[in-house]
């Protein structure tokens, strides 16, 4: 989901809480944390995108937070609290994100490098697995493979100026991503020999 610009409420303020708004963040969503305390790692962010709401979720009009969110995402450590916040959220028929129980969507364990971006679910059976394995995957992704995205990205642009054919373009990439050249010299770091023979390989195309 492109979260960008949309407006998330986030209840609670632990460890859950932060790993939550950390990600929102990131994406460009527009997070308000509403919770009575606040972990130390949510103290330290720093963002315009970001507003900390102090209260005690006992005390406040949780129906009004709600309205003014796109995307509400419920993380206290009160389970009947979790409850009366999700049946409001549910009535206003919001997305809904719950730590401890069952949610409209999943915020699965995620790898950025370069622009390659992985993302792994259990489907909530185990996020410790998720994670594992987000580390194991992060070791096999080389340097090479990142510089073949942007290779791709260079031909990809040359070939929609060249060729209408959607399958044709598809197949010349596909004969790129395979030639052991170009690989070649991906794995030395040398992008503009890389780039030189993809040049050549489109002109006979």
């Amino acid at each position: 989901m492109n979260v960008k610009g949309k407006k998330a409420i986030v209840f609670g303020g632990g460890r859950v809480a932060s790993r939550r708004t950390a990600k929102l963040l990131d994406a460009g969503a527009k997070v308000k944390v509403v919770a009575k305390t606040f972990s130390e790692s949510i103290r330290k962010m720093s963002s315009k995108n970001l507003q900390m709401v102090e209260e005690d979720l006992n005390n406040i009009n949780i129906s009004n937070l709600i309205k003014e969110g796109d995307l509400i995402f419920i993380s206290t450590n009160d389970r009947n609290l979790n409850d009366k916040i999700e049946k409001e959220a549910r009535r206003q028929r919001k997305l809904v994100n719950r730590a401890d129980g069952v949610s409209d969507f999943v915020i699965p364990a995620s790898l950025k490098v370069g622009d390659v971006l992985i993302s792994i679910s259990t489907e909530g059976k185990s996020p410790a697995v998720a994670k594992a394995l987000k580390k194991r995957i992060k070791k096999t992704i080389t340097q090479e493979d990142i510089m073949l995205v942007e290779l791709q990205e260079f031909a990809r642009s040359i070939l929609k100026r060249k060729f209408k054919d959607q399958q044709l373009r598809e197949s010349i990439l596909r004969e790129i991503i395979s030639m052991p050249e170009i690989l070649e010299y991906l794995k030395i770091g040398d992008t503009a020999k890389a780039k030189r023979l993809v040049l050549d390989h489109l002109e006979e195309a």
